[in-house]
């Protein structure tokens, strides 16, 4: 057992000091807070908090210890959106970039209207639920039963138990299925993922149970097993039936800020392309002003896009199927564009960028879920001529270590590049 003065917090929100000369790891703690760790280092266990932090606060969620969902229930929020805001400014730094970074944008701390839960049968014949329905313990394959969510939207909080319930027609063995929720606009749409396909018992059990329930869909490993309405949700005048595991931003407000920060900076623009566009989310916000052609690996997703784009007072939206990773838009292919939008996987889009960076787009917006990868391809614009006009982090996943963030960039066409959109 030993005391530790914690310096910093570090990528993951761990606090991080130093022992023996060495950095050291300490979950739940904050910068200036003296505490008493055991165990083996680097990582080594909270035992106690000796010197307590003006910032730190008791958790709201009765799970906080010990669920891995999330990271900073102990900290206060302007602690963590300043934090946020300073590892996107780090991110950028390393990749050899000096930018400012705007505050972080604050959402709402019970707003998540997307989630994944983790459920198996319970092993202890006398455990409070015959089915275990939660999160895992961070770092650990253990699984935290939970009856409440405070992060959720609390109409999705309030189907916890409804929803354990269901697990229980799909989980055979010891078997460990997930639980993918989208909370549409219109109610709940299911996905069910498991580890070996349902037999005609459990298919039965499960249209069986959904049938009595208030759900929307439920599908099986993206095959949708009983739909009574179409799961909707709306991006700007548009509602859009969004497929079986479709994406969606985890929290309406987060979404809202992402699209206004991309509609402002590509206002004017009478052609985008928006790249890795999902079913819309800002395709058909953006069709609003300019022609857009959506690119996007999921056919799904477009096909719900062209559904939605009949809607009146959008221009035309083009689209097509395309890996963007293996095969990007190429700089001539780029040619006809005078805006572009891109919200990449985490992995970022360094190809796509590299041609980018060759073309004459006058304004390009990108999101992105992973600061380090987007500072490594906003070098590439950079380095391409284009300018870094703002970049903004956006809080979407309140009390966690995760950081959406918008970079905006613009570049000066040239004499070839002006005639075009005349």
């Amino acid at each position: 057992m030993f005391d530790i003065k914690i310096e910093k917090l570090g990528s993951e929100g761990d606090g991080i000091g130093r022992h023996d000369g060495k950095p050291v790891f300490v979950a739940n703690t904050l910068p200036g807070e003296t505490v008493r760790a055991e165990g083996e280092l680097p990582r080594p266990e909270l035992i106690e908090v000796l010197n307590p932090s003006d910032h730190r606060r008791v958790p709201a969620c009765p799970y906080a210890a010990t669920c891995g969902n999330c990271t900073f229930q102990h900290g206060a929020d302007s602690l963590i959106l300043d934090w946020k805001r300073r590892e996107v400014a780090y991110a950028f730094a390393n990749a050899g970039l000096e930018v400012p970074v705007e505050p972080t944008f604050a959402t709402p701390q019970s707003a998540r209207r997307r989630v994944t839960f983790t459920a198996k049968r319970a092993a202890d014949a006398n455990a409070d639920h015959a089915v275990q329905f939660g999160y895992k313990q961070r770092s650990s394959d253990q699984l935290v039963d939970i009856a409440s969510c405070t992060i959720l939207l609390p109409e999705l909080e309030a189907e916890i138990p409804q929803l354990r319930d269901l697990c229980k027609t799909l989980l055979r063995g010891n078997e460990e299925i997930q639980l993918a929720i989208n909370a549409c606009d219109n109610g709940l749409d299911l996905e069910f993922h498991l580890p070996q396909p349902p037999n005609e018992a459990m298919t039965s059990g499960f249209v069986h149970a959904m049938a009595k329930l208030p759900y929307l869909r439920g599908s099986i490993d993206g095959d949708v097993v009983i739909e009574k309405e179409k799961p909707l949700i709306r991006f700007g005048r548009a509602d859009v039936a969004i497929p079986p595991g479709g994406f969606l931003q985890a929290v309406a407000e987060a979404e809202l800020e992402m699209a206004r920060l991309v509609c402002k900076h590509l206002n004017g623009r009478k052609r985008v392309v928006d790249l890795f566009c999902g079913s819309g989310t800002f395709a058909l916000r953006l069709a609003e002003r300019s022609r857009v052609h959506g690119v996007e690996l999921e056919a799904a997703a477009l096909a719900a896009l062209q559904s939605a784009s009949s809607v009146d007072g959008l221009k035309s939206i083009t689209s097509e199927t395309r890996d963007l990773h293996e095969l990007p838009l190429t700089p001539a292919e780029l040619k006809p564009f005078d805006g572009l939008c891109l919200d990449p996987p985490r992995a970022g889009a360094e190809q796509q960028c590299a041609a980018i960076a060759k073309s004459n787009i006058r304004a390009v917006a990108y999101v992105s879920c992973n600061p380090v990868s987007l500072a490594r391809d906003s070098k590439l614009l950079i380095d391409g001529g284009y300018t870094l006009e703002q970049v903004t982090p956006i809080d979407q996943f309140v009390h966690s270590p995760h950081i959406e963030v918008v970079a905006l960039f613009s570049k000066k066409p040239s004499k070839a590049a002006r005639s075009i959109f005349r």
